[in-house]
């Protein structure tokens, strides 16, 4: 049977007080909207507007919250590789990071040649779900036009389920990646009857979602694709000291943008992520792999199971700025500790590093083993009367072993393997090369891009696309 896991650091009488608390601030403290159609979409549902502060009242939130699904189906463009939201545990690339590192580069500022290759890593891994996203912005390619390149790049390079960039600055820009993702499915309006991609929108704490995180909302809630909220108060900088206060704003946040959400389109998939750190008050900084960030980020999962919405966490992430050691218990701590809290989508949690300032190619392919683990642990063990053995013990007896059992030989090879870890002797693994991990995940790397195609798409597909951006090109 599956393991049962159940790592709760609320009791059922703390959600509840959560959320009369985030109810309380949402009906008498407000949250501001810096978006005027915002606005005027709240004034039009009746709530009570001053100025850009919006006021919620408990009916309005939780009507919202009865209109939400709990899951949905992400669409790829190969069907077969489509994923539920809010089943099981996905995976999705990191997003955000300004450099990228390898051992045979350093660390460095990230090019479109760079985004490529993660996305063609992303492809190759079986344990990464879905791919796109941003792990690394290009700088290399203009500000304006790196929304466009790189959802073409991740529609050439992968046919998983594709996220939106997060560096997608205005409505328009935003606007031009969905009608990308629309091009590739081959049919128009093939996304209003269809969950193909989401982008990322973040408030700012406390209680404020700007013009862009407006904008966000209503787009893709209009174009009838999921919206995610990633609200990520820090504790002690820009939420309360204590873990629960902070647990509580981040929670108002999210209920805000869920509500604008369903007043635009009713019933559209909304996905809050549990994406909050605890400020490290020694160093004035924020800190994503320290004990308490592990807390509080389940503390914030258990809200959104709470709500019956999908439970995404930012999760599995490192301070380290090598693949070392620490990078490999902070990521676990992180990884395993909201797996068995029950995080259903994962972002951050293969290739970061220094708080999420990097993204590591050999990092990524140990972290997707780390993944891999933690999946096989959340399977648990069989527990069928054939499983119990007690025939079988009674069969082989006092005398006997069991190597060369029938049974032993037919399920021998049935039991989880690593992909980069070294079992090996100590002599087999010097003749070997006695290589690191970090060496090893560096030759695996560079295998799996010599090996990869040069694109999953064909020439008309690759055609449309190009005249689709050279249009942008031309009217910037």
């Amino acid at each position: 049977m599956a393991v049962n896991y159940r790592i709760e650091v609320l009791t059922k009488e703390d959600c509840v007080r959560v959320h009369e608390a985030s109810l309380k601030i949402l009906q008498e403290t407000g949250v501001v909207f810096h978006g005027e159609e915002a606005l005027s979409i709240f004034k039009e549902h009746g709530a009570k507007v001053e100025g850009k502060t919006v006021y919620l009242t408990r009916q309005l939130v939780e009507d919202s919250l009865k209109k939400c699904p709990g899951k949905f189906k992400l669409r790829a463009r190969n069907d077969q590789r489509s994923v539920i939201v809010g089943e099981g545990l996905l995976i999705h690339p990191p997003g955000g990071e300004i450099y990228v590192t390898d051992m045979d580069n350093g660390r460095r500022s990230g090019t479109i040649n760079d985004f490529v290759k993660l996305q063609k890593l992303f492809q190759a891994c079986d344990d990464i779900d879905i791919a796109g996203f941003e792990p690394i912005s290009p700088q290399d390619v203009k500000q304006r036009l790196r929304g466009v390149y790189m959802t073409y790049e991740s529609i050439r390079n992968s046919d998983k389920p594709l996220l939106a960039p997060m560096e997608l600055d205005d409505t328009q820009q935003k606007r031009e990646s969905l009608e990308m993702m629309e091009i590739s499915f081959g049919k128009k309006g093939f996304l209003k009857d269809n969950y193909v991609t989401w982008h990322a929108v973040c408030p700012n704490s406390p209680l404020v979602y700007s013009d862009y995180a407006c904008d966000g909302i209503i787009e893709y809630a209009r174009w009838n694709q999921p919206v995610l909220v990633v609200t990520a108060p820090m504790s002690g900088i820009t939420a309360p000291v204590s873990i629960l206060g902070t647990v509580v704003l981040e929670n108002t946040e999210m209920l805000a943008g869920l509500v604008l959400a369903q007043l635009v389109n009713p019933g559209v998939p909304f996905i809050p992520s549990a994406s909050s750190t605890f400020g490290n008050m020694r160093l004035a900084t924020w800190e994503c792999a320290c004990p308490e960030t592990a807390l509080l980020l389940v503390a914030c999962l258990q809200m959104i199971k709470f709500y019956h919405l999908p439970a995404r966490g930012q999760v599995g992430i490192t301070s380290s700025k090598l693949v070392d050691y620490q990078a490999g218990f902070e990521e676990m701590q992180s990884m395993l500790f909201t797996a068995l809290a029950g995080v259903q989508l994962t972002s951050q949690s293969v290739g970061t590093l220094e708080n999420l300032l990097t993204t590591s190619y050999e990092k990524f392919l140990i972290d997707t083993e780390v993944i891999s683990r933690i999946r096989r642990l959340l399977k648990g063990i069989d527990t069928s009367d054939k499983a119990l053995s007690v025939e079988l013990i009674r069969e082989v007896g006092h005398d006997a072993g069991y190597l060369w059992h029938p049974d032993t030989v037919e399920q021998c090879r049935a039991a989880w393997q690593p992909t980069l870890s070294d079992w090996n002797s100590y002599d087999q693994w010097q003749q070997n090369g006695a290589e690191e991990i970090v060496v090893t995940a560096n030759k695996k790397c560079k295998e799996i891009l010599n090996n990869a195609p040069d694109s999953l798409i064909d020439d008309q597909l690759d055609k449309d696309l190009k005249d689709y951006i050279k249009t942008v090109e031309n009217n910037n």
